[in-house]
Parts: structure tokens; sequence; C-alpha cells
């Protein structure tokens, strides 16, 4: 069994706005963490009107978050935004005097090693292995500037930390490139597999939406297939297709699973995993799966319409599946008028992907769009 990680959140708010809202922005954060394997020990919550440029939170929080660390045996830090790696260094060598082995991570460290713990084919390794170097990068250089720099040279003269940042950043450029060479090739097979598809004039079917939202369980009732389900975030990473066929047509479709959208994600990380989006980039239609039980569907709807607008999808239909139906509390006539003022143009489906209610009224409407492409 994995180790349990015991883990330390750390953000600022502004001082004008209550804890309530810190801990309300921390709730991914915290579902990230669970993911990860980790226990949410700890939170701390900085009133500030920007984040401190050392620190992130200061150095009277710094004193505090040592404490805590030794104290509460703390393994990881996690900082709920992206920061430079200068501030990240800073605070780990405040913690080495506590614990040796901490580890001080911003929101995209997480994610990534995250996806590390789902990543099974060479593809989704080599796409990590890319948004990592990316993610790096540009913060190790800054840390050059700040670090390394002090390392020699003298007034007027070429330091020696110079030429460092130098080295490093060919070093980087050269092994992005030969990672990006390699998924290259991958990307091009995956690209003949599609244009062999519409030479042949097999339709396909992408299911996407925010990730956790139940996109494998409507997969494997689509498909009828047993993708393993699991309740966390990022459970899905490499695209898997299956198959579903409408005898009255007699038409068929591919459909595909692929990895679930985060709010917050830098374009270098989308860019990164365009080649297994590749099935949602190209596909016919798009089922865009809605948690419709999540208080924050609204705002999650529109991080999922932006990622797909920077993907430049362009999909002849899409449909909108508000999944968890069951898991809905609120007010039902309230929600059914919003969803017709603002989302009719997407054909809404209300579905429950544990208990199968509307699957075979979403069936028909896919297969209307199947027969209308």
């Amino acid at each position: 069994m994995n180790r349990v990680h015991r883990v330390v959140l750390i953000d600022i708010i502004d001082p004008h706005h209550n804890k309530e809202d810190a801990l309300k922005n921390l709730l991914e954060l915290k579902s990230l963490v669970t993911t990860y394997n980790g226990i949410d020990i700890v939170d701390i919550i900085q009133h500030r009107n920007r984040p401190d440029k050392s620190t992130f939170i200061g150095s009277g929080k710094v004193i505090e978050l040592v404490k805590i660390v030794a104290k509460k045996q703390i393994d990881i830090v996690v900082i709920n935004a992206i920061v430079n790696l200068s501030v990240l260094f800073n605070l780990t060598q405040s913690l080495w005097t506590v614990n040796q082995k901490i580890q001080v991570w911003d929101r995209i460290d997480l994610i990534l090693n995250i996806f590390d713990k789902h990543a099974y084919t060479t593809e989704s390794k080599l796409q990590i292995e890319i948004a990592r170097m990316r993610h790096m990068g540009p913060r190790i250089y800054g840390l050059g500037e700040t670090y390394f720099s002090r390392q020699g040279g003298g007034i007027g003269t070429k330091g020696l930390g110079e030429t460092n940042i130098e080295l490093m950043k060919r070093h980087w450029r050269d092994r992005i490139k030969k990672k990006k060479d390699q998924l290259e090739k991958i990307s091009n097979q995956h690209l003949i597999q599609l244009e062999r598809r519409h030479d042949n004039n097999v339709l396909t079917v992408a299911i996407v939406g925010y990730t956790n939202a139940g996109k494998t369980s409507l997969f494997n009732l689509l498909t009828r297939k047993n993708k393993i389900v699991r309740n966390e975030m990022f459970a899905t990473l490499d695209s898997v297709t299956g198959k579903i066929y409408f005898p009255s047509h007699q038409k068929g479709a591919i459909i595909s699973d692929t990895i679930g959208f985060i709010k917050d994600l830098p374009s270098s990380l989308i860019d990164s995993f365009k080649s297994t989006l590749m099935e949602s980039i190209y596909a016919d239609i798009l089922l865009h799966v809605i948690d419709i039980s999540d208080p924050e569907m609204t705002k999650k709807i529109e991080t999922v319409e932006k990622i797909l607008r920077e993907l430049r999808v362009h999909a002849k239909k899409i449909i909108f599946v508000f999944n968890k139906i069951d898991a809905f509390t609120g007010d039902g006539e309230k929600m059914l008028k919003d969803v017709g003022e603002n989302y009719s143009r997407f054909s809404p489906q209300f579905i429950s992907a544990t208990t199968d209610y509307g699957i075979e009224k979403l069936k028909k409407e896919v297969e209307k769009a199947v027969v209308l492409t």
C-alpha cells in the first residue's frame, strides 16, 4: 500500500475577503491532495494584498510553517498558486532545519505528480516529462539569476553564474526537443489513424469535461466496457476508445474517453497533452459531461469551454450531458429553467451514470447527431 503523505496547504487571500472564501478556494486543492494519497493536516491562509516575492506568505508565517512542519511531521507543503522556483527554494531552505526530506510544491507540481501516478503508456510519460520541463525551465532560470550568479565573476566580467544559466538553458532546450521529437512520432501515428477513419467515413464521438465529472462511467455505459472507475481527479490520463452501434440506422461511431480538464492550467501544460487530446480535437461530436450536483458547475463549464477554444476543437455538434442528477439537491425547476436559458443550443441531456437514468434518451440524441453528421 502506498504511504500516506502528510500535507500543509498554503494560500493567500485579499484582506477584504473572509476565511470562508479562502477555504472554498482550497477545496479543489484538497481533492488533488487526496488523489495524490495525501492527508491535509493544516491549512495556512495569509491575508495579503499580493504574495510575498521571497516566500509567498511572508517571514512571520514562514516561522509558523516551520513549527507546524516539525510538530506535525509534514512531508509536503503545497502552495495554491503557480510560483517562481526561488519561492519554493527559499521555503525549502527554511524547512530543511526541521525536515531534510521536505518537499515544497506549487499547484502545477502537485498536478504533475498526480499525472506521474496515473501514467502507464510511453505517450503519457513523455507528455508529463515535457510538461514538467516546460514548467521547471523558466523558474530555474529565475533561480539562476538570484543564486548561481553569486558563485563567481566580478564587476565588469562575465560571471560563472551567467555561464551556468546559459548552459542550463541550452541543456533544457535540447532535452525538451528530444522528448518532443519522440512524442511527435506517436502523434503522427495518431493523426494517420484519425485521417484513415475520416477517409472511411467513420464518425467519432469524444467525451470531455472537468475532471471527476463522471466521463469514464458514461464511457463504460455507452461502449459496454469495464474501464476502471475511480472517485478521484485525473483517473483517466491516456485516451481510450470504444464503439457504439445504432442498429436502426445501421451506423456506428468510435467513442473516446480522455483526460479531464481543470482550472488555471497554463497553456504550455495543455499544449503538452495535445497528443492525447487529438481524439477530442478531431471528433465529429463532443459529449461535454458536467457534474450538475457541483456548486461550482457554471465556472467549471466555462473552464472546459475555454480549454476547448485553446485546443481549437471544431466538432460539428456538442451535447451537454448533465451527470449525477441523482445527487442534485437544489431547486429542480430553477435548474431546468437556467439550463434551458443558457445551454439550449447544446441539446442538454440529464443522466445519472450510476443509476442509468437518462442513458437511453442520451443514446437517441447521440444517434440523431451521428445520422445528421
